[in-house]
């Protein structure tokens, strides 16, 4: 028999990436979410915005107070696209782990800015806590296919 399941450490439940994400009160609020493909006119090309959603489970036997919760954007080759990953400092409630509960959920939403895609291919977000990863979200950038003019009458 191995472990019991809260002796892994925080896990990611949901990762979703979206147009815009609020995370507010234990809740996520998504628009536009759920998409694998970012469709482009030309490259590099320029995203004015995206977001992620995601929904962290911590075990109430997580032996620290605090945690970091990172999110870094990589190509295909798992180089770092960005000059420093995107990172929440979070402090655990105390109430967490008073209650009979295994683990307990925590909400948050991470927005990108201007993103520049040089290339069609394969990216990915590594989310990562306290620096290790724990997933990763993968979605693709692809030109998107060139419209054909009308045909004579």
């Amino acid at each position: 028999m191995g472990p019991p399941p809260d002796s892994l450490g925080p896990g990611v439940d949901v990762a979703m990436l979206a147009d815009a994400v609020q995370a507010v009160r234990g809740k996520l609020f998504i628009l536009g979410g759920g998409w694998d493909t970012l469709w482009v006119g030309r490259f590099p090309a320029r995203h004015p915005s995206l977001a992620i959603g995601l929904r962290l489970r911590v075990p109430v036997s997580w032996a620290s107070d605090d945690l970091r919760l990172s999110v870094e954007l990589q190509d295909a080759d798992g180089k770092p696209l960005l000059p420093k990953p995107l990172t929440h400092e979070i402090r655990l409630p105390d109430s967490t782990r008073q209650t009979a509960a295994t683990d307990f959920g925590l909400v948050r939403s991470f927005t990108f800015n201007n993103l520049v895609f040089h290339s069609e291919g394969s990216y990915s977000f590594v989310i990562s806590v306290d620096e290790e990863p724990v997933s990763r979200l993968r979605f693709m950038v692809r030109a998107r296919p060139g419209q054909r003019p009308p045909e004579p009458d």
